[in-house]
């Protein structure tokens, strides 16, 4: 029986946090820098949950509104919460589950720790072709 891949094998380790009360226009410099299209935002407070905010919803909610970049924080245009997904959750799985909720990026958790993001893309560029 051949190995079926998981979600740790196509996370991507290297993500960031931010705070919500970053503005929009930091959150894109550091993004670009970093070149990724997601960042988690960190809860408030203990009773607080993470957000996400994708360059689709800069494109939405202030590009496309006119915002101006240097005004709007990043808690005005996130989603909440962020689907988890359990690092050994198979592929075909996570994939169902992230089309499911129609959404395109997943937190991966290990022992309750966020160890990395899932993204569509991400599963689709590396499914092995039969």
């Amino acid at each position: 029986m051949s190995y079926q891949k998981v979600v740790r094998d196509v996370m991507m380790p290297h993500f960031k946090k931010i705070e919500g009360v970053t503005r929009i226009m930091d959150a894109l410099k550091m993004m670009r820098e970093q070149k990724i299209n997601a960042v988690l935002i960190e809860p408030r407070d203990d009773t607080d949950v993470y957000g996400i905010m994708t360059l689709k919803d800069i494109a939405r909610k202030v590009i496309a509104e006119r915002r101006k970049l240097h005004e709007v924080h990043v808690y005005e245009i996130m989603s909440k919460p962020v689907l988890s997904v359990p690092a050994d959750m198979p592929l075909t799985y996570a994939a169902r589950l992230l089309t499911n909720f129609n959404v395109s990026y997943g937190m991966v958790l290990d022992n309750n720790q966020i160890i990395g993001m899932v993204s569509l893309n991400g599963i689709v560029t590396q499914w092995e072709v039969e």
